[in-house]
């Protein structure tokens, strides 16, 4: 029986060897995304941005509930929610299909550099985020945002072990990927973006209780929104679902990784 630990650290040896293969499928995602762009890699900021304005005009006029500074409760939590559901949608493996059949690298590379592409984007829209809410006057709690590398961390953790997981299965039912895409687009409905997590009531309660999303995403709001160190609760929930999840997607992943290039 595999040792999923033991694999996994030598999973990260491999990686590691290769991590200049790694950082030229980063740069390739990243400019290939938008080479036919002139703004290129801004792309990656400005389309979360002006998502972020538009819906922020919107449920300015049409929410229930007043949120003031919306726009910070707003971007605390559109920047996860946008990451991780991209991680869901399952497609590096098939995507990179010719690296995957072709070349002798860890075929982790591949899910591993899609991650990154859209993490780096997070973390400079993040950068972005701190520094509008620091010239804005914000208050500013010192304690939680030293948690943000920390919360950014266990998001990418997560994010990964969904990868290996969806991708893994997408190789074998390329349903599940495009079932996938189309509930992505949902989940931010039921995640409190727009809401405060209290003011989600019966069936949508429910969901967003069980909903994984919500514990990142609250913690952000913590930090960014409500100015306090993160519920410790809330963090240590984020933290068991990223090695929870890190570990049953890397151990589906590594389990079928040998019948990769034959499927595809």
């Amino acid at each position: 029986m595999m040792n999923i630990f033991a694999r996994l650290w030598r999973s990260m040896k491999e990686v590691y060897d290769n991590r200049i293969i790694l950082m030229a499928l980063v740069r390739r995602n990243t400019a290939g995304r938008y080479k036919s762009s002139y703004i290129g890699f801004l792309w990656h900021l400005l389309l979360p941005v002006l998502t972020i304005i538009v819906i922020t005009i919107t449920f300015t006029y049409i929410k229930t509930r007043p949120i003031p500074d919306f726009w910070i409760y707003l971007s605390a939590a559109m920047f996860p929610v946008t990451f991780m559901s991209s991680s869901l949608r399952g497609r590096s493996i098939v995507q990179n299909s010719k690296y995957i059949t072709k070349t002798s690298m860890p075929r982790e590379i591949v899910v591993i550099a899609s991650i990154l592409t859209d993490f780096i984007s997070v973390v400079f829209a993040y950068m972005v985020i701190i520094i509008v809410i620091l010239m804005a006057g914000q208050p500013v709690n010192w304690f939680g945002f030293a948690m943000i590398p920390v919360a950014l961390v266990l998001m990418l953790i997560f994010s990964l072990g969904c990868a290996y997981l969806v991708s893994t299965i997408t190789v074998f039912v390329s349903d599940v990927g495009y079932f996938m895409s189309v509930a992505m687009r949902l989940v931010v409905w039921v995640t409190p973006t727009f809401f405060f997590l209290e003011d989600a009531k019966g069936l949508l309660g429910i969901m967003v209780k069980y909903n994984p999303f919500t514990y990142f995403v609250e913690v952000f709001h913590d930090i960014l929104y409500f100015n306090m160190f993160p519920h410790p609760l809330y963090l240590l929930i984020c933290a068991i679902l990223a090695f929870v999840t890190l570990i049953i997607g890397s151990w589906v992943f590594f389990h079928y990784e040998d019948r990769f290039p034959e499927v595809l």
